[in-house]
């Protein structure tokens, strides 16, 4: 019952973001400091694909290496969204540990490098921030969403 009703929040939310990312003109990058490259991963199944919505990829967890600021993950902007994606990492205490620049959609992210170590543990309730941009000259913000996962620091 728990997973229906997130995910229906995060359905709700999605809709929500398309009906803001409709309104939103889709210009080229002009001086838009972007990051990411073409996204080659298998894509996460948790992803709600459909043409009219902005699509947040969601994830049960995350494997980090402990003492170790660098690290791999796969995260990305699904190509069918219309906005640029800025991700964090939030530790359960609100620790940001992480911020990427703008990522454009189709594009992907497999090495971070975290603003400190993590120690040995699992971190419940750690968060991957999705902050949503239109993708005009404003980039003015729109919603975003904030998916709870499970960080294990091995």
């Amino acid at each position: 019952m728990k997973k229906n009703k997130k995910r229906l929040s995060i359905i709700a939310l999605i809709i929500v973001l398309l009906l803001i990312a409709i309104g939103v003109a889709n210009n080229k990058n002009i001086g838009v400091e972007t990051e990411g490259q073409t996204w080659t991963g298998k894509k996460n199944t948790q992803v709600k694909k459909e043409s009219e919505s902005i699509a947040i990829p969601g994830f049960e967890s995350m494997t980090f290496i402990k003492k170790e600021k660098k690290q791999a993950v796969n995260l990305y902007n699904p190509e069918i969204n219309t906005c640029y994606f800025k991700l964090s990492i939030i530790l359960p205490n609100g620790e940001k540990i992480w911020e990427s620049k703008l990522i454009e959609p189709g594009k992907g992210i497999y090495d971070i490098e975290l603003t400190k170590e993590i120690t040995e543990g699992q971190y419940e309730n750690t968060i991957l921030k999705y902050e949503c941009f239109s993708m005009n000259k404003e980039q003015t913000q729109l919603n975003g969403s904030e998916v709870k996962f499970v960080l294990k620091v091995i």
